[in-house]
């Protein structure tokens, strides 16, 4: 420990000591010390025997120091925690403290054929194993940002402390500070859109008929109202539906009186009642064929007053009238006359044009900052300084396989007409307008390797790297969703010194020994 404070003197004369729940002093580094040379020999070698003179009391029961024995002090594996490298508490993990081997000896808990303790001998016992998965950190998606990564669940950054010997230190190396922040918080996201109609008021108009275009009664760009007539089709088969329901109607009619006398003549006594019963059942069956007839032109479009008029005025031409569903504008046109169209083929196309629907290809990185009901801007790019506003009705479910955009709806009024359908416009979302959030300088977050730190600085010499989930950036901050609390002072200017002191034992300076430690509370 003497090379390891020569050293840390040297570079700042920072140390970064072990911070636990129990408050553990001097006595654990020495203990420390120990684990490291059993890092070096394997589970196992050099026991047996009781090592040279310790600080602590000797356990002669288990073989070990008093202060590593969690069989005689079970707290111990409360205060060290858990080592995440070998899925067992700190206290039992022979692997971190082979000192640890006797003890388990001494009690009876070892498996001779595995050489490690029968407790932990999953070969032995399967179902010590954990599960798959279970005690596993969750893949974290490469392909995001480092600042929209999560903290990682197993990293131990947040156990350390940086002390520094001297209060002067911190302004020596130039260390400057600002405090978390609760501000009311404007934020845009900037995307691409595309104007379309609205596809609740919009149809492709098809003949229910097939038959002959006779002629055309409007155009494109001409205003239509609910039931007006768009085209004339000449159709045989519309002609023979008409047909058919005035011979139906005819034979009930005739139906009806025939059933009328039969009923008179049983009454006089003259006739009999299985004529009376045939004749109301060629009444039934008459009934029957005049309601499938009209059922049939009802469905070919026509009204019930236009059925009642074919009935009265015994039409039976085969022009059929294409008509409109709702106020609109024809915005397309199929139809020639003359032509042959099936059900199957529009013949026009008409819109609601007074609303239009921008349709918005939001990055997949952003879609967590949109939801229904914020408010949108959009620049058309052929029109300079027209502006149309309006709200995100709709946002998908799925991201476009080829562009991995997600797309959103927004409602605009083009009361004006001056909305086209596919122009392409610059859309600007209020993801959040004047929202208290906390937020911190960008300079205060230094990426350790796997998770965004902050340094929380506890006293002129103490300071806390913090895990933080931080949202987007805005103007030179960061927004801060977990990790710290409004008021906290963090260090901005000379961050990355700090960082570079928790990371000495990763890239092997050897001046620090990083050691896993009990959360900050």
């Amino acid at each position: 420990m003497k090379t390891t404070k020569i050293l840390l003197l040297i570079l700042l004369s920072l140390s970064l000591v072990f911070v636990s729940a129990c408050g553990a002093g001097e006595g654990n580094k020495e203990a420390t010390q120990d684990e490291q040379v059993s890092h070096d020999q394997g589970p196992g070698e050099g026991h047996g025997a009781a090592p040279a003179a310790t600080d602590g009391n000797w356990c002669a029961e288990h073989e070990i120091d008093e202060s590593e024995c969690p069989f005689c002090s079970p707290g111990l594996i409360d205060s060290l925690g858990w080592c995440g490298g070998h899925n067992v508490p700190e206290a039992l993990c022979y692997q971190c403290n082979g000192n640890l081997v006797a003890a388990f000896k001494a009690v009876g808990d070892w498996c001779g054929g595995h050489d490690r303790p029968e407790s932990q001998c999953y070969i032995c016992n399967p179902h010590l194993e954990p599960k798959d998965g279970a005690d596993e950190e969750p893949e974290v998606d490469d392909s995001l940002p480092r600042i929209q990564r999560p903290p990682s669940v197993t990293c131990l950054t947040q156990n350390l402390v940086i002390n520094f010997d001297r209060e002067e230190i911190a302004a020596e190396i130039g260390l400057e500070f600002s405090s978390v922040q609760r501000v009311p918080l404007t934020r845009f996201l900037d995307c691409n859109a595309t104007i379309t109609y609205n596809a609740n008021r919009y149809a492709r108009i098809a003949s229910q008929v097939g038959g002959v275009v006779s002629s055309l009664e409007k155009d494109l760009g001409e205003k239509v109202e609910p039931g007006e007539v768009l085209a004339i089709i000449n159709s045989m088969a519309f002609g023979a539906a008409k047909a058919t329901f005035l011979q139906a109607d005819a034979a009930a009619s005739l139906w009806e009186k025939n059933y009328a006398r039969e009923k008179d003549l049983l009454d006089r006594g003259v006739g009999t009642e299985q004529d009376l019963l045939e004749a109301e059942t060629r009444l039934m069956e008459g009934r029957i064929a005049l309601s499938r007839a009209r059922e049939k032109l009802l469905g070919l479009g026509l009204s019930d007053e236009q059925v009642d008029e074919v009935r009265h005025t015994m039409d039976t031409s085969n022009l059929y009238p294409v008509t409109a569903s709702f106020a609109a504008v024809v915005v397309e046109r199929q139809a020639g006359v003359g032509e042959v169209f099936d059900t199957s083929q529009p013949l026009f196309t008409i819109a609601d044009i007074s609303h239009m629907w921008a349709i918005l290809d939001i990055y997949e990185a952003d879609a967590r900052e949109v939801s229904e009901g914020q408010s949108v801007v959009l620049q058309l790019e052929g029109q300079p300084g027209e502006s149309f506003g309006g709200d995100i009705t709709w946002i998908s479910s799925q991201l476009d396989p080829r562009t991995r955009t997600l797309q959103a709806r927004a409602v605009l009024d083009n009361s004006r007409g001056v909305l086209r359908a596919n122009m392409f416009a610059k859309s600007r979302v209020t993801v959040r307008n004047h929202q208290p959030v906390l937020i911190i300088p960008r300079e205060a977050v230094q990426w350790e390797g796997c998770c965004n730190v902050v340094f929380v600085k506890k006293s002129e010499t103490s300071y806390h790297p913090r895990k933080v989930t931080l949202g987007p950036a805005n103007d030179g901050i960061y927004e801060v969703i977990s990790g710290l609390s409004e008021g906290e002072t963090v260090v901005t200017q000379g961050s990355f010194l700090l960082k570079t002191e928790i990371l000495k034992n990763n890239i092997g300076a050897g001046c620090c020994e990083v050691q896993p430690g009990q959360a900050e509370r």
